[in-house]
Parts: C-alpha cells; structure tokens; sequence
C-alpha cells in the first residue's frame, strides 16, 4: 500500500509541478505583451505630445495672422492690390 501512495504522491508533485511550470510560461508571455503594448502606447503618446505642441504653435501663428488680417492696415493694402482706393488718394505711376 505505501508503494502505491509513493507513485501517487510522486505523480501528483509531478503534475503540480507542471501546472506551475505552465502558469508561469503562460504569465511571463503575458507580461512580455504587456510590455510591449506599453511601448508602443508611450510612442503613441510622444506622437500625439509633439502633434499637441506644433497643433499650438500653430494656433498661436492664426492668432497672430486674425490679428493682422483684422486691422486697418491690411485691409488697405488688399484693397489696393485689386486696385481700390480711397476718392482723395493720389496715386503715383511709375512709367518703364
């Protein structure tokens, strides 16, 4: 009877022992996916950092053009490239 119970407790530290083996593949695999997601999120999110920031340089350029395009100034010189212009404006030629 003790022989019997030896070749079960052995079979059952054996099979034990392969689950845990098995377990422990199965998390390092998940870990190592993880930490590659993990990669690829932060270059995604260095990505999207640096799109924020030329995103806002550009806003701050349109600010600064709808300022310009706004004042009197501008809108005179647009009107004078398509040759509008003020009735007590004198305008001077240049003859070729």
């Amino acid at each position: 009877m003790s022989r019997g119970r030896g070749k079960q407790n052995r079979l059952a530290k054996l099979s034990i022992s392969c689950m845990v083996c098995l377990l422990v593949i199965l998390m390092s695999t998940q870990i190592v996916r993880l930490y590659q997601k993990n990669q690829e999120l932060i270059e995604k999110e260095n990505t999207f950092e640096q799109k924020k920031l030329e995103e806002e340089a550009r806003s701050k350029e349109l600010e600064a053009l709808e300022k310009t395009i706004n004042s009197r100034e501008y809108i005179e010189q647009e009107a004078h490239r398509y040759g509008l212009f003020y009735d007590d404006e004198i305008i001077y030629r240049e003859k070729k």
